[in-house]
């Protein structure tokens, strides 16, 4: 026979660092999507790539952001397809193209300026990057508290 009380509390042990890998991960992918983005965009100042826009401090709050959540939801999908339910949303994928639209430089979007041309970038995208980039993190925070509320009761399945 076993005894409940060692049974619960192992149980909660096992929780707990489940949520603290979580977390770990989280704050794992985040800083390597915000460095990554970071350097890429020019938000952080290097050598290799040239922005042809002004920096606003809006497009440093949109990769702040976007990076902590998309590596919220990144760990939150390891931790599910670790327990076999893992599926990513199109709310995901639209908040990370959205926030990076919000925070990147439009006139060095390569795929944009084929599809649009530099007029069409400039009078289309440019204008609206704050609204794109505010869509963006909407996204990405719905598909996040989404894809936790599996996490918060484990047995139950909310798909």
């Amino acid at each position: 026979m076993t005894n409940p009380t060692v049974s619960w509390k192992a149980e909660a042990r096992e929780r707990r660092i489940s949520y603290l890998g979580i977390l770990g991960y989280a704050l794992l992918f985040g800083t390597g999507f915000f460095l990554l983005f970071g350097v890429v965009t020019v938000l952080i100042p290097n050598r290799f790539f040239l922005r042809m826009t002004t920096t606003t401090p809006l497009d440093y709050l949109f990769l702040t952001l976007t990076s902590g959540l998309l590596g919220t939801y990144l760990s939150l999908h390891l931790f599910q397809r670790r327990q076999g339910r893992g599926a990513c949303t199109v709310a995901a994928y639209g908040g990370g193209v959205g926030g990076f639209l919000g925070f990147g430089c439009a006139l060095c979007n390569k795929p944009l300026l084929l599809l649009l041309g530099v007029s069409g970038v400039l009078t289309y995208i440019e204008p609206y990057r704050p609204l794109i980039g505010s869509l963006g993190i909407g996204l990405m925070g719905y598909a996040v508290y989404r894809k936790g509320k599996g996490i918060v009761h484990p047995e139950r399945s909310y798909r």
